[in-house]
């Protein structure tokens, strides 16, 4: 088990600017988000500045409202040119910050670069949420971009990752082992629980009949995502005599590509399914799902919407991606990537459970979410990770000033 490696330090970065490719919706942008808002609720943590290389997206009026400072680069896509990397230099220069925490590989590598800027040794921690189980599945780009990020990964302080797969799988493509640290995703358990009201807001919101059992995937529309497998399998349990009903919500599924309208059109009748785009409301209907189905193909280190549906007391079925089937534990199933067979005999028999037993299953994801991913607990370990390489700075600027002053000593007894 990799985990967090530093003492007990009482020693606190007075800012710790967060560098992330974007604000948009997405797993590493929300936790980001969280990880601020916890800090702030609570008083207790450094403070903190965010530099989007990307213009700002969905997820930047939550920083704001925290009072959390919020740059950008401006930019479209992409690494930093010259004229966003001066900007990115600037910016850090004005802030001097006592830590660089980068998000995903662009934003890790751009918090190199600004510790350029720092004028002085700042801590660099990178913070990576993919998996690479298989490279051959990534953009030629992104496999450029692993390359890169894996030369110069010796030179950061410490590597974040959410998932503890996912730190075995870039170990094995060149990451440094010895720069790994372990701390998964938080949620804000005050804000994802149960709520038998819920069932009835998310009938109402997207229209939906009061009868079946409702099959909810919250993703964005992409290909690791493998919708159509999931319409595939909820297919193969209504052909068991199961009546399921599937909600695809996330950015782009109010515009799903052909393949996908092909495969709806192809295995469900129209009154089965529901496609709707990007929400920022999820957490007040989520607990009124029946069942959280994932069907990722590749690419998760450790997928919010699972914490968030278990805290919710939502029963989950996901893929064997990342760190999934350690994520969900006894709080739902794990089936096999690309495996709509395995998908649907999971659904059936999650199906074939009665409403107490689902509670149950459902309470059990609930109680895990409570002992390993409390937001409050993870924002202390980044607390105590932030502290203790502040800690670790002094202690050698100390030294290496004693030294100095010794070195200079001896000089002038000469």
């Amino acid at each position: 088990m990799i985990a967090p490696s530093y003492r007990a330090a009482s020693a606190m970065p007075g800012l710790v600017q967060h560098v992330t490719t974007s604000l948009d919706v997405g797993g590493a942008q929300t936790m980001l988000v969280k990880l601020v808002e916890a800090g702030v609720a609570k008083r207790k943590c450094a403070r903190p500045a965010v530099l989007s290389l990307m213009r700002p997206g969905t997820l930047a009026p939550r920083l704001r409202d925290t009072g959390c400072p919020t740059y950008t680069l401006g930019m479209s896509r992409g690494f930093p040119g010259p004229v966003a990397t001066l900007r990115l230099l600037r910016i850090t220069a004005m802030l001097r910050p006592d830590i660089l925490q980068g998000w995903m590989y662009h934003g890790n590598l751009a918090a190199s670069v600004a510790g350029l800027a720092a004028g002085r040794k700042v801590p660099v921690f990178w913070n990576v949420r993919h998996s690479v189980a298989d490279p051959r599945v990534e953009k030629r780009s992104n496999r450029a971009l692993f390359a890169l990020s894996a030369r110069l990964s010796r030179s950061v302080d410490g590597i974040i990752y959410n998932s503890r797969v996912a730190a075995m799988e870039h170990a094995a493509i060149g990451f440094d082992p010895s720069r790994a640290i372990h701390i998964p995703n938080g949620f804000d358990l005050s804000r994802y629980h149960p709520d038998p009201a819920a069932r009835g807001r998310l009938r109402m919101l997207f229209d939906l009949p009061g009868d079946g059992i409702l099959v909810g995937m919250i993703a964005r529309n992409h290909p690791m995502k493998d919708h159509a497998m999931l319409v595939h399998a909820i297919a193969r349990a209504r052909a068991a005599g199961h009546d399921l009903r599937l909600l695809l919500v996330g950015p782009g599924m109010d515009r799903p590509d052909a393949a996908l309208r092909q495969a709806i059109a192809a295995c469900l009748p129209p009154e089965a399914v529901t496609l709707a785009g990007e929400r920022t409301d999820i957490a007040d209907w989520l607990p009124g799902l029946d069942l959280l189905a994932l069907s990722s193909a590749w690419g998760e280190a450790f997928p919010n919407i699972l914490g968030e549906a278990m805290a919710c007391g939502v029963p989950c079925i996901a893929t064997d991606v990342g760190d999934s089937a350690w994520v969900l534990g006894e709080g739902g199933l794990i089936v096999p990537p690309r495996d709509a067979e395995a998908m649907g005999a999971a659904l059936e028999r999650i199906a074939a459970l009665d409403g107490d037993a689902r509670r149950s299953l459902g309470a059990a994801g609930r109680a895990r979410a409570i002992a390993h991913f409390d937001i409050n607990d993870i924002a202390v370990q980044y607390r105590r990770l932030y502290a203790s390489a502040v800690q670790r700075i002094t202690r050698d600027t100390a030294r290496a000033s004693a030294s100095t002053l010794a070195s200079d000593a001896g000089v002038s007894q000469a």
